[in-house]
């Protein structure tokens, strides 16, 4: 399972046909994929059709469904039923462990903020402030946010703040929102196929319509879409966000992470860091927590 299907097309029909899933256009242009290739759909469109053989074939691959408006944010998830793999895992996660989990959220920010660095390494940029809350502590979350997307933003052509809400940078606005919905949907798979609850978050409060726990777990890997993001050359309209899908789905197949023993690619480390952030409530202790290092 290694493919995220995107469906961009507006008044699409989706649904099964023998082992493919079958994605037929309002023109009657119809595209096929193996179901068993799907890991998840991310639907991006307005008036898609959804067949409930569809449905319940993706679900049953423990593959998920995103849905999203048309800003590119997550509005609704389909997703398979919440399971226990571990006991004692399930256990300890609802139990709220309050030192554990500041264990694991520093072990989280820490590494989110080093591949924050290495990312505007890559854009030629030098991050001292960022560099000195790593060495200096405690960390600051909102307070290295702001520095590095004033730094980032700029390479970019864009305001550093704008950019987040601003109708004149929508493009890269909606980049970035399709781009961590895709992470979302990923994360939020995988958790649940790990016997993680969504709902019990690291860091993020317990709230109404959300999950904590999957944007905890996306914290680390947000950098690789900012990374995707300054590769990849911003068009403005529906062809170059079009452009812009491909290139988030090829990178993360192709794009590789160092994992102790092996590269792994990183759709693969999503489920490497869920699995090992089950194995830390299991044995109740950070040191089986892996995080994604951009290198």
């Amino acid at each position: 399972m290694y493919h995220v299907l995107h469906v961009l097309r507006h008044g699409s029909t989706l649904a099964k046909r023998e082992g493919f899933v079958v994605c037929k256009g309002a023109d009657g242009v119809e595209q096929s994929l193996p179901f068993a290739d799907i890991r998840a759909v991310v639907i991006a469109a307005r008036g898609v059709t959804i067949s409930s053989n569809f449905l319940g074939a993706i679900l049953e691959g423990d593959g998920i469904v995103l849905h999203c408006n048309e800003r590119y944010q997550p509005c609704g998830v389909s997703a398979p039923l919440a399971r226990i793999v571990d006991r004692n895992a399930c256990l300890a996660q609802a139990a709220r462990p309050g030192k554990l989990n500041a264990r694991i959220w520093n072990a989280m920010l820490r590494r989110k903020i080093e591949n924050q660095i290495i990312v505007l390494k890559r854009l030629g940029i030098s991050s001292p402030r960022l560099e000195q809350a790593l060495a200096r502590g405690p960390l600051h979350e909102g307070n290295c946010a702001r520095t590095y997307w004033r730094l980032f933003f700029p390479r970019l052509g864009s305001n550093a703040f704008r950019a987040r809400s601003s109708e004149t940078n929508c493009g890269i606005n909606h980049r970035l929102n399709y781009g961590y919905a895709v992470l979302s949907a990923l994360c939020h798979r995988s958790l649940l196929a790990h016997g993680l609850s969504p709902l019990f978050g690291v860091q993020h409060t317990t709230r109404y319509r959300t999950h904590p726990l999957v944007y905890d777990v996306m914290e680390p890997f947000r950098q690789f879409v900012d990374r995707m993001l300054a590769e990849c050359p911003v068009r403005p309209g529906a062809e170059g966000m079009k452009e812009w899908c491909k290139h988030v789905g090829a990178a993360l197949r192709e794009c590789r992470v160092h994992h102790p023993r092996y590269a792994i690619k990183l759709m693969d480390a999503i489920d490497a860091t869920c699995k090992s952030l089950a194995d830390c409530y299991a044995a109740r202790s950070v040191s089986p927590l892996w995080l994604p290092a951009m290198a």
